[in-house]
């Protein structure tokens, strides 16, 4: 049961450092605890593994920064997402 635990922690804290959402691995070891795993210090604890998702934190946060369409377009206004103009409604 604990190994099983332990198994969907990793699985989540790669997922988390890939995401792009959080600055590292501290803040992914925050949201393994909030989550209720409570061992997530213990198996963090460890400097490879935490210079793997600090590496992979940044890694995924400079491929969002990459991603992310620019506000406005040769001087014209802003774009807005379909997503956008729903929740506009």
């Amino acid at each position: 049961m604990a190994r099983e635990c332990d198994e969907r922690m990793w699985n989540l804290a790669y997922r988390l450092a890939q995401s792009g959402a959080h600055q590292n691995y501290q803040a992914i070891e925050w949201e393994l605890g909030a989550s209720g795993f409570r061992r997530a210090r213990q198996l963090l604890d460890h400097k490879r593994v935490r210079e793997k998702l600090d590496g992979m934190c940044a890694e995924a946060r400079a491929i969002r920064e990459r991603l992310v369409v620019p506000s406005t377009r040769c001087g014209s206004e802003p774009q807005q997402s379909p997503a956008d103009n729903a929740r506009a409604l």
